[in-house]
């Protein structure tokens, strides 16, 4: 486990305990009562002690990095009291998920847009995952973020300006952490049948979103009509 790991995680059930992660659910009005739930990019767990305070059906996460999961599976039970459902952690990540099509009625996957190869593909995956009328919350960084550290003199963090650049020139993400405009996630969402209907900002710095947050619902219908 490295020094980042470390800081990622106590940060992460830092947040859980000051109800930091429960909030952001509740901003988005999401609810994982008797619901099938994936989190994507799940991290050390923390957002599925705060769903599974819902009771909902069934409760998965999963992440490309083995030692969070490690960390959530040695965690998450001591953090739920009397869980009802325990959730279960696997190794996996964006664009291909290992579950059929049409498996949850919840589907949340925060923060993690900034990493995945291309934006289309990923919320493609999550859309095919997600079962008709279900919903999909998702988040990830505006073109805000990294002013928010010039006033700690953190400079690293301004490189995802030309990752950004690179990837609206070439179409790939040569350097990942990217960031997003959320009017372009909508129109994508909007594209592949999932209908955005909850938008909200973290806060705005010199105009710009730092971070975004957006719940939207699975049409019953497909994408191609309702354009």
């Amino acid at each position: 486990m490295t020094k980042w790991h470390s800081a990622y995680i106590r940060n992460a059930y830092r947040e859980l305990k000051r109800g930091t992660t429960r909030q952001r659910l509740d901003v988005l009005n999401i609810n994982a009562t008797g619901k099938k739930v994936l989190d994507v990019g799940c991290g050390p767990g923390n957002l599925l002690v705060a769903l599974a305070a819902d009771v909902p059906e069934l409760l998965i996460g999963v992440d490309i990095d083995e030692v969070f999961l490690v960390s959530g599976r040695s965690e998450i039970e001591n953090l739920i009291e009397q869980p009802p459902v325990t959730p279960t952690l696997l190794r996996a990540s964006l664009p291909t998920l290992p579950f059929a099509d049409e498996t949850f009625d919840l589907v949340t996957c925060f923060l993690v847009m900034p990493h995945v190869p291309d934006d289309k593909v990923a919320l493609t995956e999550l859309a095919r995952v997600l079962k008709p009328s279900g919903t999909l919350a998702i988040s990830g960084h505006g073109f805000g973020f990294p002013l928010r550290y010039l006033k700690r003199f953190r400079l690293k963090p301004l490189q995802m300006y030309p990752a950004s650049l690179i990837y609206k020139c070439t179409g790939k993400k040569w350097i990942r952490n990217t960031l997003q405009r959320d009017k372009k996630i909508c129109a994508i969402l909007k594209s592949i049948g999932v209908v955005p209907e909850v938008q909200h900002y973290n806060q705005k710095v010199l105009g710009c979103i730092s971070t975004y947050w957006i719940k939207a619902t699975k049409s019953e219908m497909s994408p191609k009509a309702i354009q």
